[in-house]
């Protein structure tokens, strides 16, 4: 039986390995997917990779890794006019989130260049993601060294989507490098 402060410090270290682990894998997957279903997006990366940055963010909102989160109320509160006492259970669609047209003008399209581009990918506030500097900079290092290094990225076969209903990612997705 492990003891109580170092059963702590495993647990944390359970959570970093998967909240770092499978949403950045899931992250640079989606990107790949939204390059490969937008040419032009791939395109206008490849020739101005400077926009990298703006891109990944974009892959955030569009294909956000975390769909759902979870909060509670801290105190009595009405939200949307909807009243909450103090403890109730909020789950935030973040997926739906990213896509509201009050937000984002065509939340449907992929633009590499949006910006301002205000997506909840990684919570906001208290409640940000401690690791989301690690994530954009692994993003942004695999997806852009992938489109400079390789002129033809295409799926090749069928992909398997994840089973769970938290994370959107991939469990399979075959592509040919030219």
């Amino acid at each position: 039986m492990i003891p109580p402060p170092d059963l702590e410090l495993f647990h944390n270290c359970i959570f970093i390995l998967n909240a770092g682990h499978e949403t950045t894998t899931n992250l640079i997957g989606n990107g790949v997917d939204l390059l490969i279903r937008n040419p032009d997006a791939m395109r206008e990366l490849r020739e101005h990779p400077a926009l990298i940055e703006t891109a990944v963010e974009e892959f955030l909102r569009l294909e956000s890794s975390n769909q759902l989160g979870n909060r509670r109320a801290a105190r009595d509160t009405t939200l949307g006019g909807v009243a909450m006492p103090q403890g109730t259970y909020i789950h935030i669609g973040i997926g739906a989130a990213n896509r509201d047209p009050a937000q984002f003008s065509e939340p449907d399209r992929l633009d590499i260049r949006r910006h301002p581009n205000r997506h909840l990918a990684f919570g906001t506030g208290i409640h940000a993601c401690a690791g989301m500097s690690l994530a954009r900079m692994e993003a942004q290092v695999a997806i852009g060294r992938l489109v400079r290094r390789f002129g033809s990225i295409e799926r090749e076969g069928e992909f398997v989507r994840g089973g769970r209903a938290r994370f959107r990612g991939f469990l399979q997705y075959p592509v040919r490098l030219v």
